[in-house]
């Protein structure tokens, strides 16, 4: 079944006009998340993290797989309840909410966001929706260069912080630096600000 439908999301992805990597399978990681995590057998979701290492839509959006984008130690990452599917580079967040819906958690404000669409709808959003009018006001000149050049493990930070005020956003600092090192800082903070209410 998982073949069957995998198939069909390789046949989404080849009419898809955005530039998309299926990264490889690790065998390892496969295992690790079997031991940790109960994911629906047959469903979508299944079907890509048993078959992929992630998949990435135009350098910018990553759905998790078991491999590179290993989808056991980013929701390691995550200190909340609900399960992470993926990430943008800016370290936007991709959750699947109670209802089954899936949530945006935004770099901008740190905030969730009810995306109002289920995770079939979202991997179709991502291969063939409007990604750019998504991100228009996160986007600057040369980004297509810029991300292509992006290793998945890193992702690109601003300064000030994208949640922070600031005159534009070519107005802020841009630097490359490890993807967990921005959802740490993102998750950290959310913590002090908590505190401070």
């Amino acid at each position: 079944m998982n073949d069957e439908m995998f198939q069909r999301i390789l046949d989404v992805i080849k009419s898809s006009s955005k530039t998309i990597n299926v990264l490889p399978l690790d065998e390892a990681a496969r295992q690790a998340m079997k031991e940790k995590y109960r994911i629906k057998s047959g469903s979508l979701m299944a079907a890509i993290l048993e078959n992929t290492g992630g998949i990435v839509i135009d350098n910018w959006i990553r759905l998790y797989g078991l491999g590179e984008l290993n989808f056991v130690t980013r929701n390691s990452l995550f200190p909340f309840n609900e399960i992470v599917i993926g990430e943008d580079i800016l370290g936007g967040l991709f959750i699947c909410l109670d209802d089954g819906n899936i949530g945006y958690f935004a770099p901008d404000c740190l905030e969730m966001e009810d995306m109002e669409i289920k995770f079939g709808q979202f991997v179709y959003w991502c291969l063939h929706g409007d990604t750019d009018k998504f991100y228009t006001d996160y986007r600057w000149d040369g980004w297509q260069n810029d991300a292509s050049k992006l290793k998945s493990s890193e992702g690109v930070a601003f300064y000030p912080f994208l949640w922070a005020e600031a005159e534009s956003l070519e107005s802020r600092v841009r630097k490359v630096v490890p993807m967990d090192e921005i959802l740490r800082l993102q998750f950290a903070f959310l913590g002090q600000d908590d505190k401070n209410e």
